[in-house]
């Protein structure tokens, strides 16, 4: 996997800092866009520890982060100016960091004022927090890839030809944000599911998930396992590059959208990844109507409040799509 600019720019930062003397508590500095509106750079600190540093003219705001692997602090140059700094604590994390880092610069050369700046790394930061708690070194596990994959195949399906059919596609798209359905339109709600082919049962983690005032429909994505050397398979990465490519046509904004909802699944391209490979068997459409086999609120006994049950595949056939 390509290294990103600034995991570029820290490998020449540890060559500096071998022949360089670097006292305690100090850092070096090298800036990665040497033409944008903001000062952006990328750092190593005298532990060797990685850093990414964007300076500002106003003290910028103290921000909690509640991992271990991940440091903020802010420090004032001699200059008079401040610098928001993040450091790496964790080596093993350092792939995610430096894509975390490079997705953040990318989109700091979008937005034109400091305050602008700030908030965009504030709001970076929150979604961060998730991937540095995970544990599994960021990876999310495979069932997880594996729902996101037929969260993607949706998207890719609703994205239509026109500009604004895909920013309606992508808008809708709530899955991330743990709506009780994966897509709301204006006019319909989708709920999306991931199953092996030998499965006979499709779950059903709440009663709102198909429980719904506008029509609702439920695709099931059968996803079969794949060697990672079968390259004609469905691979997450090649999945998310395909959609950018896609998204990128209609513009910065609706691109800038997915890749903040990819951070909210806890999604970050790694190499981890490439283990994981599916083949699409088959995609079912059903349309959930009155008579499908499920929970509601009305229909539940008083007193239940919260339950999540299972539905067989063969008790939904009638309410199949095209059929």
């Amino acid at each position: 996997m390509m290294k990103t600019k600034i995991e570029l720019l820290w490998d020449e930062l540890r060559n500096k800092r071998d022949t360089s003397l670097i006292t305690n508590s100090e850092f070096l500095l090298l800036r990665v866009n040497t033409k944008g509106s903001h000062i952006i750079n990328a750092g190593i600190a005298d532990s060797g520890k990685l850093m990414l540093a964007l300076e500002v003219d106003i003290r910028p705001p103290d921000i909690g982060l509640e991992t271990r692997s991940l440091v903020y602090f802010r420090h004032q140059r001699a200059n008079g100016k401040w610098l928001m700094v993040l450091r790496l604590d964790g080596d093993e994390l350092e792939q995610v960091f430096g894509r975390l880092c490079q997705d953040l610069i990318d989109e700091a050369e979008q937005v034109i004022t400091q305050t602008k700046l700030i908030s965009l790394f504030q709001n970076r930061l929150s979604l961060w927090k998730k991937l540095f708690q995970m544990g599994n070194n960021g990876c999310l596990e495979k069932y997880q890839v594996k729902g996101l994959i037929a969260e993607l195949l949706a998207l890719q399906s609703l994205l239509g030809d026109t500009n604004d059919q895909m920013e309606e596609a992508v808008y809708a798209w709530v899955g991330p944000l743990k709506r009780d359905q994966d897509f709301v339109f204006v006019d319909r709600a989708i709920e999306v599911k991931a199953i092996a082919p030998s499965v006979e049962h499709v779950g059903i983690s709440s009663i709102d998930q198909l429980d719904s005032k506008d029509p609702l429909e439920l695709w099931i994505f059968t996803l079969q396992d794949a060697s990672p050397s079968d390259l004609t398979s469905i691979c997450i990465i090649d999945l998310v590059t395909d959609l950018e490519g896609q998204l990128a046509k209609a513009g910065h904004r609706l691109l800038s959208q997915f890749r903040r909802l990819l951070l909210e699944s806890g999604y970050i391209e790694q190499e981890c990844y490439e283990a994981y490979r599916f083949n699409l068997k088959e995609c079912s459409k059903y349309h959930v109507v009155e008579g499908f086999p499920r929970l509601t609120h009305l229909s539940l006994p008083t007193g239940i409040a919260r339950a999540s049950y299972s539905i067989a595949l063969s008790a939904m056939d009638p309410f199949r799509q095209g059929e």
